[in-house]
């Protein structure tokens, strides 16, 4: 039984063998493209989840807008629907800078210095992401209150203390994952074209 079970590794292995052998320079660069688009896609997909929501959020604002019945809220109400659409702006702007497609035809240095310029206005847009999502918070804090309560409950500490604190942790708990996931998805990314550094 171990006589076969080895046979059949050794097949297995030889045409593992045999296919790499066949493999042509433009087919690992058309393979190592398919496995690069699929990285970036575990990317795209949750911006654009991330645009989607925020757009539906902002035209919820607006609908709503008539409920807002103090300055205030108001001001609030504007600034929340000004930063919705500046997040589903630069979420776009990031995805169009990650999506830019890296051509693999270019020589091996050209092509990791294309995709390290994509890498840091992608990361610096995240970032601006991230820091505009506290401000954010905040405004929408103070209008979940009136649209779902009814009524401003701003005047009062605890709603401060309780509504700030627990947002800020799962914002900064939720952010800083999200972060990491995209750096993790970048860095294979950039891994997958230095595969085609020449030896």
């Amino acid at each position: 039984m171990e006589l076969n079970d080895l046979k059949t590794n050794w097949e297995a292995v030889n045409k593992h063998i045999e296919k790499q052998q066949n493999l042509t320079p433009e087919m690992i660069v058309k393979i190592t493209q398919t496995k690069y688009d699929s990285k970036l896609k575990k990317i795209a997909y949750p911006e654009i989840s991330g645009i989607i929501i925020c757009l539906l959020g902002a035209y919820f604002i607006g609908l709503h807008f008539y409920k807002l019945d103090t300055t205030f809220l108001q001001a609030a109400g504007i600034v929340s629907i000004l930063l919705l659409l500046i997040l589903s702006a630069i979420s776009l702007l990031s995805l169009r800078q990650i999506n830019i497609a890296v051509d693999m035809n270019k020589s091996y240095a050209d092509t990791l210095k294309i995709f390290a310029v994509q890498k840091m206005q992608f990361l610096k847009y995240q970032k601006m992401n991230v820091t505009l999502s506290y401000l954010l918070l905040v405004a929408v804090i103070i209008l979940f209150s009136k649209f779902f309560s009814g009524k401003d409950i701003t005047n009062s500490k605890y709603f401060w203390i309780f509504s700030f604190s627990f947002g800020y942790l799962f914002l900064l708990f939720y952010s800083n994952r999200v972060l990491k996931y995209y750096n993790k998805i970048v860095r294979q990314a950039e891994e997958l074209l230095q595969e085609l550094q020449p030896e």
